[in-house]
C-alpha cells in the first residue's frame, strides 16, 4: 500500500467518521463504568449506530469510485501503458472496502458491549 492511497476523500471520510464513532463509544464506556451514565446519553446510542452503519457504505462508495477510475483508464486505451492506472484504481477500490469494514466491525462489537453494559446497569438500578 502506498501513501498516495490517502489522497482519496472517501478514505479521509471513513477515518474521520471512525474517529467520531470510537470517541463516542469510549465516552459511553467511561460513563457506564464510572456510574454516571444517564438516560440523556442514550439519545446518542442510536446516532452512533447509524454512524457505524455508514462506515461500510462509505467503503462501498470508495469501491465504486475506484472501479470508475479503473474503467476510465481502460477507456483511454493502450492497456500496456495504463496498467499502473488500472492496478491503482483496483487497489483504491479494495483499500476503501477493507478500511470501511476494518473500522466498522470492531465498532459494532464494541457497541454491542456498550449496550450490554447499559442494560446490566439498568438491571442493577432497577433492583
Amino acid at each position: 500500500m502506498s501513501f498516495h492511497s490517502f489522497d482519496n476523500p472517501v478514505v479521509w471520510s471513513i477515518l474521520a467518521l471512525g474517529f467520531v464513532c470510537y470517541q463516542l463509544l469510549t465516552y459511553y464506556i467511561i460513563r457506564v463504568y464510572s456510574g454516571s451514565y444517564q438516560l440523556k446519553d442514550a439519545s446518542w446510542i442510536g446516532s452512533t449506530e447509524i454512524f457505524i452503519g455508514a462506515l461500510p457504505l462509505l467503503g462501498l462508495l470508495g469501491t465504486i469510485s475506484g472501479l470508475l477510475d479503473t474503467f476510465h483508464a481502460m477507456s483511454l486505451g493502450g492497456a500496456l501503458d495504463q496498467s499502473g492506472a488500472l492496478s491503482q484504481g483496483i487497489a483504491d477500490a479494495l483499500w476503501t472496502t477493507q478500511l470501511g469494514l476494518v473500522i466498522a466491525i470492531p465498532a459494532w462489537l464494541l457497541l454491542g458491549h456498550v449496550k450490554h453494559l447499559i442494560s446490566k446497569q439498568g438491571a442493577v438500578h432497577a433492583s
